[in-house]
């Protein structure tokens, strides 16, 4: 059994080790890029590894603090507080919704929450753990792989706070709540495939960790975080849909919301069509470069 606790180093080496003994075969590492089915295989067989990541990061990102789990609820809490004095009282964005403004927001707050911490995470941790890739052998997306988990975990978790908001207003969702799962899973996917290609880009141009947060800063004002779609001229709706998170997070409120605003059939699609442009193109780079990121940092 691999060891769940102590040094990542130690453990991916204890499977390593593990491994070569049961086949009585040496591990033999090859430079040609992987397919996609060998390297699934190849990831399914260090499971236990994502395992014991996950389970450090929970424990270093709560360690030591005095309210501990609360602030996977302050955080998102407070920012829906804001925006919904920003976006619904002085600019006025709160009228005319069938559904209570606070919930329109908590639809785009909590989405866009797990959105701005994956996506940065993601792109730092290949960064981060160069110490160990060079040193070891073990399949890279592992490590973006866990943190995307460990902020899906946050994601999950935030949709709480949603509950307690219908509870509050007395409003129960309708039959279209079945398709909210969908929607999380797309955004979940979209989250570790954007930030697996952006880990690799990273290690091999530093620019990139410059350059994520002032995009993230205007994805911010151009995704429906603080207001819906349909305050969107007609003339930008083409341009605007071409963000993924728009798609997502209308089809959130579409979702919760008793299908406010009708089904956003353009946006989803275009939405799954780039986030399966993101996949393949993350993929393909990944594949091509995972032997050589210990070279290339």
């Amino acid at each position: 059994m691999l060891p769940t606790t102590g040094h990542p180093e130690t453990a991916w080496k204890s499977h390593k080790t593990l491994t070569s003994r049961t086949n009585n075969d040496p591990t033999v590492i090859d430079a040609r890029s992987p397919t996609l089915p060998a390297y699934w295989k190849e990831l399914r067989a260090f499971r236990e590894v994502l395992r014991m990541l996950i389970r450090r990061d929970l424990i270093i990102r709560f360690r030591q603090t005095y309210f501990g789990f609360a602030w996977l609820l302050f955080k998102p809490l407070m920012l829906m507080a804001v925006m919904t004095f920003a976006f619904g009282f002085l600019a006025g964005f709160g009228q005319n919704h069938t559904a209570p403004y606070p919930l329109v927001i908590f639809c785009g707050v909590i989405p866009w929450y797990f959105f701005s911490n994956a996506i940065p995470d993601s792109m730092n941790s290949l960064l981060g753990h160069l110490h160990v890739i060079q040193k070891t052998y073990f399949p890279r997306a592992i490590i973006t792989i866990a943190v995307v988990v460990v902020d899906a975990i946050e994601f999950l978790v935030a949709w709480l706070l949603f509950g307690l908001g219908c509870i509050w207003y007395g409003y129960l969702p309708g039959w279209q709540v079945i398709f909210f799962p969908l929607f999380c899973l797309q955004l979940l996917i979209l989250c570790a495939l954007l930030g697996l290609w952006l880990a690799v880009l990273n290690v091999q141009f530093r620019d990139i960790g410059n350059l994520v947060p002032f995009l993230m800063t205007i994805g911010f004002f151009v995704s429906p975080i603080g207001y819906t779609s349909a305050r969107i001229p007609d003339t930008w709706q083409t341009l605007y849909i071409a963000n993924p998170l728009v798609g997502i997070v209308e089809g959130l409120r579409w979702s919760l919301l008793r299908g406010m605003d009708g089904f956003p059939h353009l946006a989803v699609l275009v939405s799954l069509a780039v986030t399966f442009a993101i996949g393949v193109a993350s993929i393909r780079h990944f594949l091509a470069t995972e032997n050589r990121l210990g070279d290339l940092a």
